[in-house]
C-alpha cells in the first residue's frame, strides 16, 4: 500500500482547496497561506496511515480545517487590532505595529455604494439586488427567466465591476457616475 497517499491526496486537490480558500478570505496571499497550513495539518494527521481514508470525509476535513484556520486568523488580527497581545506570539518581542491605511470598503459610505450600484447595467443590478436580498441562484433564475449559469455570471460581473468602481475612487471625484455595462 502507498505510504504517501495523504501527500498525493492533498496535491491532487490543491487547486480545489485554493479556490475554497479564495472564497473564504478573498486574498491570494492569505489563501495560499491557508492552503499550506491546511495541507501540512492534513499530512501530519493522516500521513502515517497505511491506507487511504474515504475521499469525501477527507475533503470535508480539509474544508473544515481551512475554515477553522481562517477564523483563527481573523481572531488573531482582531486581537492585534485591539492592541492586545496575541497568545500565540507571547515569546516574540512586542513591536508596535505600523498604522495601516483603512480598507477601502471600511471607509465606503452607503451613498457611495448606492451610486456605484446605480452605475451597473439594469440586468446586472437587478440580479445583484435579488441576491443581496437573500435569494438563491435558482430562485433568481426562475424570477428573471434566465439560466442559473447566467445568474452566476451576472453576479460575478457585478462584483468585479463594483470592485473596479469602488476601489479606484481617486481617478475622478465621482467614479460611480461612469455607466458600467
Amino acid at each position: 500500500m502507498n505510504r504517501d497517499w495523504a501527500g498525493q491526496f492533498v496535491t491532487q486537490r490543491r487547486k480545489w482547496l485554493l479556490a475554497q480558500a479564495m472564497n473564504v478570505c478573498r486574498n491570494a496571499s492569505d489563501a495560499e497561506d491557508l492552503v499550506q497550513e491546511t495541507s501540512l495539518r492534513f499530512y501530519q494527521r493522516y500521513g502515517e496511515m497505511m491506507s487511504p481514508q474515504n475521499d469525501r470525509s477527507c475533503e470535508a476535513w480539509l474544508v473544515t480545517t481551512l475554515n477553522h484556520l481562517f477564523f483563527d486568523q481573523c481572531r488573531r488580527r482582531k486581537v492585534q487590532a485591539q492592541g492586545a497581545q496575541d497568545p500565540h506570539l507571547r515569546e516574540e518581542a512586542v513591536v508596535a505595529p505600523e498604522p495601516s491605511a483603512p480598507e477601502v470598503y471600511d471607509t465606503l459610505t452607503n451613498e457611495q455604494f448606492a451610486e456605484a450600484l446605480q452605475a451597473l447595467s439594469p440586468k446586472i443590478r437587478t440580479t445583484f439586488e435579488l441576491h443581496a436580498a437573500g435569494k438563491k441562484y435558482q430562485d433568481i433564475a426562475l424570477a428573471l427567466g434566465i439560466p442559473v449559469g447566467t445568474v452566476a455570471k451576472r453576479l460575478h460581473d457585478a462584483r468585479t465591476k463594483l470592485r473596479e468602481v469602488l476601489v479606484r475612487p481617486t481617478q475622478s471625484t465621482h467614479p460611480a457616475k461612469r455607466k458600467v455595462q
